[in-house]
This record gives structure tokens, sequence and C-alpha cells, in this order.
């Protein structure tokens, strides 16, 4: 399995893992920012209780997930990260092009593994302030095999809640692994945004496999 594809499993299994940790379990270094590990757990749940469904077919369970990324990950500044540097000297209308291209692109990659479920659990252990109003939730993704594995996440403020601009797997950073391959594509075709949005939205049409 390759790096992306073993951050992909384990993002997708993470969102949908019920969170073990009681409150009463939590760390004084949680207690600082609680919101922020509330936001994770919820998030835990609303996606084991809408995505893991067993009597949903591939559309519902895509368009459950699309919901629920939109709403708790900010996808825009996500996706200006992971472009980089091309993000300032693309037109506006490959800019556009671009987010939307990218929004598809997450969506297919992440919503099927949701019916691979088995069980496995996220403990929340930690959870701490950052610059800027962020805070950074750490977790424990329990295995039924395998050795666990440290998921943190790292949220920005929004309104009264938060949105998720990152999860780092293992201290690999999701979204600097995209902006790296994202780079890479560009740089290949001469700085031009163009040839990636063309690869994220062949990369998001859905496959004969994944409709059957």
């Amino acid at each position: 399995m390759s790096r992306r594809s073993f951050l992909a499993a384990c993002l997708a299994v993470a969102l949908c893992a019920a969170s073990g940790a009681p409150a009463a379990a939590q760390s004084a270094q949680q207690q600082q920012v609680p919101a922020a590990a509330a936001f994770v757990e919820r998030l835990a749940q609303r996606a084991i209780e809408g995505l893991t469904a067993r009597d949903i077919d591939l559309d519902e369970r895509t368009k459950r997930f699309r919901d629920l990324l939109t709403e708790s990950f900010d996808v825009p500044k996500i996706g200006r990260f992971a472009l980089g540097t091309a993000w300032r000297t693309a037109a506006p209308p490959d800019r556009e092009a671009y987010l939307k291209a990218f929004e598809d692109f997450i969506v297919a990659t992440y919503a099927t593994r949701f019916a691979d479920y088995g069980g496995e659990t996220i403990r929340v252990v930690s959870s701490r302030r950052l610059d800027e109003g962020e805070a950074a939730v750490g977790s424990v993704f329990e295995r039924a095999r395998g050795e666990p594995v440290r998921v943190d996440w790292r949220l920005a403020p929004e309104g009264q809640s938060w949105k998720i601009i990152d999860v780092i797997i293992e201290g690999v950073s999701m979204a600097i692994t995209q902006r790296d391959d994202f780079s890479a594509t560009v740089q290949r075709n001469g700085g031009r945004v163009g040839p990636l949005i063309d690869q994220l939205r062949e990369k998001a049409r859905p496959t004969t496999a994944q409709r059957s």
C-alpha cells in the first residue's frame, strides 16, 4: 500500500471511529480547548451514524460525506494550501475550477472507504491552543490488528464552532502530502494549473466497480 493510500484509509476510518475517551478521563491539557476536542468527537459520531450504514448506496453515502466534509472541514482553505504558490499565479477562472475539482476529488477519494468500517475506535487524548486561535486535538486510532496509529487534528475557529484544516497521521500532514503531490504535477506542466484540474476531475470520476 502506498503512503497516500495508507493515509487515505486511516483518515477515512478515523472519521468514522467512535471516541472511547470519556470526559472524566480527559487530561488537564485537553481541558484547555474542550470545545475543539468535543468537535472532533461529535464529527466521529456523526460519521458513524451517517456513513457506515450498510443499507445505503454509493450515491447516498457520497452525498452524506460531501455534506459532512463541507460542514466540518475548511475545504477552500485546504485547497488553497494544497495548490501552494501556484494559487497566487492562477487566473480566477482556474482557481474556481480547481477548488471545485479539489472538493470532488476529496469526496471521491474518501467516501467509498466508509463501507469498509470495521468497528475501530479512536480516543481523544489531548488538546492545546495554537496561534491565531487555532487548536490541535490529539487522538489515537486503535486497530483490531496492528499497532495503534496517532491521529492529530488541526482546527481553526469558525464563528461559534470549528473547522478542520489538517489531519496529521503518524506525524505526516495530509495537507502537506497533498501539496507535494500537486506541486509536482504543476511543475511537470510548466507551472500550469489546467493539467492538475484535469487530473483531479479524472480521479473524481466514478468507476464501474464503484457503481456496482
